[in-house]
This record gives structure tokens, C-alpha cells and sequence, in this order.
């Protein structure tokens, strides 16, 4: 990754950071209320709101000091145990990552709306994002099926 793209990733990295508290409430006020997340409403708020906190700290380290896949792998694994030892089906487990994803990028996109990047800058920050969130979501999926197939 060259300097500017390090700029742009310091800069967005410091944005989630200092407003995390205010994306995980928009994220856990839509994660309640959503028909597509319904399984999460028995669970305890304040662990919700830890584990959405933990998953933006998660990328802002990965994004800005490089956290090793493995670490990613046994967050989420053990994550999707969890989910499906709550009863949590694997539909909403997922939906739930996609809507914090949405909220952290409906909140970048305000933020930065009037902030002109280089294009190429900004794709690959997106990019490195996106696989963050889809390494998340399979291994949560992994960690809820291997939990799933203990009880087979």
C-alpha cells in the first residue's frame, strides 16, 4: 500500500474510532428492529454492543497494523459458535455483519461526503474493507456449522 493510500486508510481509521460509540448504537437500533435479525432480541444489549465494538476495533487494527488473517478466523469462528449456541439462526448471524458494515459506511459516507479523495485511493481502501467483512462473515458461518455439527 503506498503513503497516500495509508493517509486515506490512517483517516478513515481515526473516523471509526472516534465515533464507534455512536455506529454501534445506529447499528444495534436497527440490528433490534429488523425483522431479518428478530433472533438477536433475547440476547443481552450490552453484549451486542461489545461484540459490534470489538468488530470495528478489529478493523481499524487490521486496517491500520495488519492483524493476521488467523486472528480474524478465530474472532469470528468462535463468534459464530456462540450465535448458534443462543439459537441465532446462520441467516441473521450474516445479516447481522452486512448491517454493520452498512452502518459504518452509511456513517463514513456522511462524514466524508465533501471530501475529495483520489479515486484509486479510495477503491482500494473499499477493497481492503470488503475483505475484512467477507472473511468475517465466512468465518463466522464456519465457526456456526462446526458448532452445528457437533450436535449431529
Amino acid at each position: 500500500m503506498d503513503i497516500s493510500t495509508n493517509l486515506l486508510a490512517n483517516k478513515f481509521v481515526k473516523l471509526i474510532e472516534d465515533n464507534h460509540q455512536e455506529i454501534v448504537e445506529r447499528y444495534m437500533n436497527d440490528l433490534l428492529r429488523n425483522e431479518k435479525t428478530a433472533g438477536y432480541r433475547s440476547l443481552n444489549r450490552q453484549m451486542i454492543y461489545e461484540i459490534g465494538d470489538n468488530v470495528y476495533r478489529e478493523l481499524s487494527q487490521w486496517l491500520s497494523k495488519g492483524i493476521q488473517k488467523q486472528e480474524i478466523q478465530n474472532f469470528y469462528e468462535k463468534l459464530g459458535k456462540m450465535r448458534l449456541q443462543q439459537g441465532v439462526p446462520a441467516s441473521q448471524v450474516f445479516h447481522a455483519l452486512v448491517l454493520l458494515k452498512r452502518h459504518m459506511w452509511l456513517f463514513v459516507n456522511q462524514s466524508l461526503e465533501n471530501d475529495i479523495t483520489d479515486y484509486k485511493q479510495a477503491v482500494d481502501l473499499i477493497n481492503r474493507v470488503i475483505l475484512f467483512f467477507d472473511r468475517a462473515i465466512f468465518y463466522m458461518l464456519q465457526g456456526h456449522e462446526k458448532e452445528m455439527a457437533k450436535r449431529w
